[in-house]
């Protein structure tokens, strides 16, 4: 198997590539800019009391503000530092129509732990998905859409 951090950079890059915009997406604004962070040396990160924090995607508005993100977690459980981590990524991204713009995407299987963990720790979120591989190809689902219902795919 790939080690994680590179299976973390590769999951990353097909999400910027395919979700930020969906590929066959008209109402995208092309002023956007999409970012997909590699995990050891990324190109963009939130400036936090802790020090930077850099999602595994991030897509900035024309503007340099940020628009929405989305993190990969490949860990299967979760504890209060993912919490933390879900919930400072979340404060710091754009709004969606109700909830803000964050996707956390965590691996078939481990869904029902991480929905229950986002709502127990009212962390504002507009999608949460799994990933999966089948014949080396990424799989992606969608699991809970809060927000803007065309982002359930």
């Amino acid at each position: 198997m790939v080690n994680s951090t590179v299976l973390k950079a590769r999951i990353s890059r097909v999400i910027a590539a395919t979700r930020f915009p969906f590929v066959g997406q008209t109402d995208w604004d092309e002023s956007r800019t999409t970012i997909a962070n590699d995990p050891v040396y990324p190109e963009w990160s939130f400036d936090t009391p802790d020090g930077s924090l850099a999602p595994s995607v991030v897509v900035l508005n024309a503007d340099g503000s940020v628009r929405e993100c989305g993190e990969v977690e490949l860990d299967t459980e979760y504890n209060d530092s993912h919490v933390k981590k879900w919930r400072t990524m979340s404060s710091l991204t754009g709004m969606g129509e109700k909830f803000k713009k964050f996707f956390l995407y965590v691996p078939e299987g481990s869904e029902e732990q991480a929905l229950r963990l986002l709502e127990e720790s009212g962390i504002e979120y507009a999608g949460l998905r799994t990933w999966g591989l089948d014949n080396w190809n990424l799989v992606l689902k969608p699991f809970k859409t809060p927000d803007m219902a065309k982002d359930h795919r």
